[in-house]
């Protein structure tokens, strides 16, 4: 008399779907929203899509961008996935007349407000 061996019930469902969790598994996560930053009239705020990294300054007045200035850029590389390779902008912080802005890889850069010009800073202690 032969035996069949029975395998439970969960075993064949996890074996289903275990592939089809795995590329929701690989995605990146959302950035946590960023707080913007406000000095008298105008508002500094992060934009961008993973591979450039911009700060918007705002009229609040008006509600009108004033302007938009590139803080980085990433390279992405063809032979790895995209969205694991996005960085984005995780704090602002207003400096006297400079925003000190560091993103997830713990790199800062200041911005001078008056010249808009973007340079790479060590982060210190201001965060």
């Amino acid at each position: 008399m032969s035996r069949t061996i029975r395998k439970p019930r969960w075993a064949f469902a996890l074996s289903v779907l275990m592939p089809l969790c795995l590329p929701a598994l690989a995605k990146r996560v959302p950035p946590k929203p960023v707080t913007p930053v406000v000095s008298g009239d105008v508002k500094y705020s992060a934009a961008g899509d993973g591979r450039d990294q911009y700060v918007v300054a705002q009229d609040l007045k008006s509600g009108s961008q004033l302007w938009k200035v590139k803080v980085f850029h990433i390279s992405i590389k063809p032979w790895l996935e995209e969205d694991v390779q996005w960085v984005f902008i995780t704090d602002l912080k207003l400096v006297e007349h400079a925003l000190l802005i560091r993103d997830e890889e713990a790199h800062c850069h200041s911005l001078d407000l008056s010249t808009k010009h973007v340079k790479k800073v060590s982060c210190g202690s201001e965060f």
